[in-house]
């Protein structure tokens, strides 16, 4: 059986004495696609700053690659993950420089403006690369973003909110490409959203979360299975 990438067990997480987030035990494997699905305040967000983020919690075990994600360097982590959150905050400096020095910080990318090159003519950034990020609209910001960090070739692929920003013929080009990540380049694509038919085409599995803990998770081309998951928490 393979290894998991991430393997999560007995998860809990709480915020101002309120429940966020209970996982009993779930795996992430490579080079496959994991859409969590929910309506607001179900824990999606918060599962994925467990993983990307490494956030502390008060109980519990998350490994990456059978070693436990916190005895990794910031730095040693942070080279095989790359992340779209749902707000960011644009620096200053050009569309090009931004994403050029980005897909630079990952140790693999050897020549990092190659990289920027054919990715903006994948997403048809290539006539707003001379603009200034500050200048951008929220969705031509959303759009230069999940273009560097796809183009940043990383091992797994954080997308919050997939859908943010982005009209139908955005999504359709996104999709595609991510297709391509995922099954050609061996990428593994953690994302969240609240419309799961749009990724019906590339999801290996849904996983719906409803108040923090898991409901039902459906591999792709199966039925839904009930998620056995803990319905109370030891102290």
């Amino acid at each position: 059986m393979p290894i998991p990438l991430y393997s999560i067990k007995d998860l809990f997480v709480s915020k101002g004495g309120e429940d966020k987030l209970m996982i009993k035990q779930f795996d992430i494997h490579r080079g496959a696609c994991y859409v969590f699905d929910g309506p607001m305040g179900s824990g999606k967000t918060t599962f994925m700053d467990v993983l990307y983020n490494r956030r502390k919690t008060p109980r519990g075990e998350v490994k990456f690659e059978e070693r436990d994600i916190h005895k990794y360097s910031n730095r040693e982590y942070q080279d095989q993950i790359a992340i779209v959150p749902q707000e960011f905050k644009p620096p200053w400096g050009t569309v090009r420089n931004y994403m050029t020095k980005t897909i630079g910080k990952f140790s693999h990318n050897r020549n990092p403006k190659k990289r920027m090159d054919e990715i903006s003519r994948k997403m048809n950034l290539t006539s707003i690369l001379n603009r200034k990020m500050k200048s951008l609209t929220p969705g031509e910001l959303r759009w230069v973003i999940l273009a560097t960090m796809i183009g940043a070739d990383s091992k797994v692929l954080f997308i919050d909110e997939i859908e943010l920003h982005l009209g139908k013929k955005d999504q359709r080009t996104l999709l595609s490409i991510l297709h391509r990540k995922i099954n050609y380049d061996g990428v593994t694509l953690i994302t969240s959203t609240q419309n799961k038919e749009i990724l019906s085409r590339i999801a290996s599995v849904t996983i719906t979360l409803e108040n923090g803990r898991i409901t039902s998770v459906r591999s792709s081309g199966k039925k839904n299975e009930r998620y056995r998951n803990n319905r109370g928490r030891k102290r």
